[in-house]
């Protein structure tokens, strides 16, 4: 089977020049083209995880952890956060961490995205991030893992009195989902623009690291289990993504960019020798 990128010429499969083997399904996932049937499934499971996550936030992680023996932390009562959520302001916060990400990725399908994507492949993909999300809203929600403020009388009250650890959450959050996005439309311009037809793209973001979007990724996903459950479930979640990106995705990119570009990718290699994130790996 030819992975083929009808921009730029035909990528034939295999190993790379350091012997790792991406995969049949990996080349698969690199056809350019459209996907309806995957574009659909994205776009529709990815926004139903919001109302999912409304419901949890309100009452369903409550009951869950309940069932399970677990002990909640109590909520504020009657606080007017501005919204029709109906939520605290801590709540709200993780409400708004959940739309952040679904609007990213959904734009990302709609507006950058441009190989098929198999229905089968983005249910499971969605289903991941939904499964994440609930899990921090669980963490935020338990007594013990909790960061939620001591006062959330108002905003004001909220913001002056949130953990360290919920701050820098929200830093690396904002920081981690902005990077993820501006990367990927900077490779998508570069692009477009047939001028540039056959070229690897390193500028920009991807001047810093040559999967920067992977590293954006990590890093709010990290702040958003930071917010949610504080330091231990940001470290096992940085760490698992960290872990699963070096050890699989970047090797497999490596690859595929190895035999798209030839000697363009190992000048972009010199150029550019952090892989995740720079100053880091």
């Amino acid at each position: 089977m030819t992975a083929t990128n009808t921009n730029d010429g035909e990528v034939q499969p295999g190993p790379s020049s350091a012997g790792y083997d991406p995969g049949q399904f990996f080349w698969s996932t690199r056809v350019k083209g459209p996907s309806l049937a995957g574009t659909l499934t994205w776009v529709t499971l990815r926004a139903l995880d919001l109302p999912l996550q409304l419901w949890f936030l309100r009452s369903g992680a409550v009951n869950v952890l309940r069932r399970l023996g677990a002990t909640t932390v109590p909520q504020p009562i009657n606080v007017n956060t501005g919204t029709m959520l109906g939520l605290s302001p801590y709540h709200t916060l993780i409400f708004g961490l959940a739309v952040g990400s679904s609007v990213k990725q959904i734009y990302w399908k709609l507006f950058i995205g441009d190989t098929v994507m198999p229905s089968t492949f983005a249910a499971g993909v969605a289903a991941y991030n939904t499964v994440l999300n609930i899990a921090n809203t669980l963490l935020a929600v338990w007594a013990v893992t909790t960061q939620q403020p001591s006062d959330q009388s108002s905003w004001t009250a909220f913001i002056t009195s949130a953990p360290f650890a919920l701050q820098v959450g929200m830093a690396l959050y904002a920081v981690g989902l902005g990077t993820e996005w501006y990367c990927e439309v900077q490779r998508k311009a570069f692009k477009q623009d047939p001028a540039n037809k056959g070229k690897p793209f390193y500028g920009g973001l991807f001047g810093l690291a040559r999967n920067i979007n992977y590293g954006g990724y990590t890093l709010w996903r990290a702040g958003y289990s930071l917010i949610c459950g504080g330091i231990a479930p940001a470290v096992v979640v940085a760490s698992w993504l960290a872990g699963d990106f070096c050890m699989r995705a970047i090797p497999s990119m490596d690859a595929y960019c190895e035999k798209r570009y030839g000697e363009q990718w190992q000048h972009v290699r010199r150029q550019v020798p952090y892989k995740l994130l720079p100053g880091i790996y």
